[in-house]
């Protein structure tokens, strides 16, 4: 049972208080690039035939995201990230229409 003051005020709760502790910044931007080009019409491929080029940037900047920092202060490595997000991925496609 907490004590209180003779003032009658009430006393901070024991530990450390909500959002004591700025962790790292997030920061992420993805971006697609897309480009679709219409084939000449002919027999075998017909006449609504294209070809589609795509890339999709995932963390385009690389910025790097840290994750799991350790927040017990009797830990022997308090404040220091246990792990971090993927860096830059990017990814091709080619799509054939006929």
């Amino acid at each position: 049972m907490p004590t209180f003051a003779s003032d009658g005020t009430i006393p901070a709760p024991p530990g450390i208080g909500r959002n004591a502790f700025r962790g790292p910044g997030f920061f992420n931007v993805d971006m697609t690039l897309g480009k679709a080009f219409g084939l000449p019409n002919n027999r075998v491929l017909g006449e609504n035939s294209r070809i589609e080029f795509r890339a999709d940037f995932f963390n385009i900047f690389n910025k790097l995201n840290l994750t799991n920092v350790q927040s017990d202060i009797s830990a022997p490595n308090f404040g220091q990230a246990q792990g971090a997000l993927a860096g830059r991925i990017i990814n091709l496609q080619a799509r054939f229409s006929f």
